[in-house]
């Protein structure tokens, strides 16, 4: 029997859910109809683009660029700020619709979702015809709008949703390949980052075809092993999985009691960073990223409040949790003091793909991969306290309360206390 894949896509979906919301609070006018962002807190001076409508990316508008960036290409963008919640609960529900036509869903992000369709034709019909009846039934029920790519593997269905958007559905089968994927920019090829795309351009490899036609073992000479990998993506093999459903899914958590109850996010950040820095170590130590990030809050009350986020790509980076888990505790603060910090890292496995888009530096990702492993590296040698970040050590710093009290735990999945 052949394989047949679907690769569920939400078109800009940050924007659609929050236009969505929007509408629903009793706003007149559709986000998706005007020059609209999702960004950031301006207010922190750090703002970015999260996601952008379609009016906006004509005004040069780019997801991961600053708001006073974008704001200079179109002074009236109309700004919204992220509700994580809203966002979750619409990638439930549309989970929840792709369950009715298969029960092998896996969810790849909090907007993208693989479907195996083998043996469905019987049930559903023809994989073009489910695909688009899949597509239409989640605008009609939901409101916003999908890309399906339909393949023979993962890896060609996510290519093929990647296809001409929105609301789109397109196949990519070996016989599709050469004509369809080979002509695209190398860039283009999942996997394939900036840096990657940069150094396979200073060799004449400029396309995913001109890759495919490269030998392989030019390929793993450049990339190590992640260049056969990359070499059989372009040939239209799933060399690896690009999910890891399988995967056992620990949880990697600490969080402590604060010597005094804090009244503001930014005396917890101290903090947070070193529980940041003890989960990552452990990730990395035993050779795993995670998905989700959980930041826990109690109050001087012992009323327990926690929110999550999934991001778009896995990690093990201090800095990356470390980001995260500080934006999330400044959604969440409560109005009364806070005297428990606490986080965790979740929905974990040993895949270290990225799925390298505008949100990704990837100069500064490798930089920070190397910072960790060497930091890692000299407490393994020397001790845990050889190797101190720079704002554990400001006047205004819990330190060395804090790293005192983030202690690295033994094993996998030790939880949250």
């Amino acid at each position: 029997m052949s394989k047949i894949f679907f690769h569920v896509d939400v078109n800009s979906a940050f924007l659609s859910w929050s236009a969505i919301k929007h509408l629903q609070d009793g706003e007149t006018v559709d986000l998706r109809t005007i020059p609209a962002v999702v960004g950031g807190d301006e207010a922190q001076r750090h703002g970015v683009v999260l996601a952008k409508s379609g009016p906006a990316k004509k005004y040069g508008i780019k997801t991961g660029e600053s708001l006073f960036a974008a704001r200079t290409k179109y002074p009236a963008i109309k700004v919204v700020s992220p509700d994580f919640d809203f966002y979750v609960k619409n990638s439930k529900a549309m989970i929840a619709i792709l369950q009715d036509y298969t029960p092998d869903v896996e969810q790849y992000s909090i907007d993208e979702a693989f479907l195996d369709m083998t043996g469905t034709e019987q049930l559903f019909g023809p994989p073009l015809q489910v695909a688009h009846t899949i597509r239409q039934r989640i605008c009609r029920e939901l409101g916003f709008t999908v890309n399906v790519g339909v393949a023979p593997n993962r890896l060609l269905a996510k290519m093929a949703s990647d296809f001409e958007k929105p609301n789109k559905v397109h196949t990519l089968f070996p016989e599709e390949v050469p004509a369809k994927m080979w002509p695209l920019p190398v860039g283009d090829l999942f996997g394939v980052g900036p840096s990657a795309a940069r150094r396979l351009k200073e060799r004449g490899i400029y396309t995913i075809g001109d890759l495919a036609a490269m030998p392989r073992a030019d390929a793993v000479r450049l990339f190590g092993a992640r260049g056969d990998t990359l070499w059989n993506y372009a040939n239209g093999r799933e060399a690896d999985p690009l999910t890891k459903q399988r995967t056992k899914d620990n949880s990697y958590g600490n969080s402590v009691t604060m010597p005094k109850d804090l009244a503001r996010p930014e005396q917890a950040d101290a903090t947070m960073l070193a529980l940041c820095d003890s989960v990552g170590r452990r990730l990395r130590r035993d050779g795993k990223t995670a998905r989700v990030v959980t930041v826990q809050l109690v109050d001087n009350l012992f009323h327990r409040t926690s929110h999550q986020t999934t991001m778009h790509n896995p990690t093990n980076s201090t800095d990356r949790l470390y980001q995260v888990a500080r934006e999330l505790m400044r959604q969440m603060w409560p109005a009364r003091p806070v005297r428990l910090v606490g986080i965790s890292a979740e929905k974990t496995g040993t895949d270290n793909f990225e799925q390298m888009d505008l949100f990704t530096d990837s100069a500064r990702l490798d930089k920070q991969e190397k910072l960790d492993r060497t930091a890692d590296e000299l407490r393994k040698k020397f001790g845990s306290v050889v190797v101190t970040r720079a704002k554990l050590l400001m006047d205004d710093a819990e330190e060395p309360r804090a790293l005192g009290a983030a202690k690295d735990k033994d094993g996998n999945g030790s939880g949250t206390p």
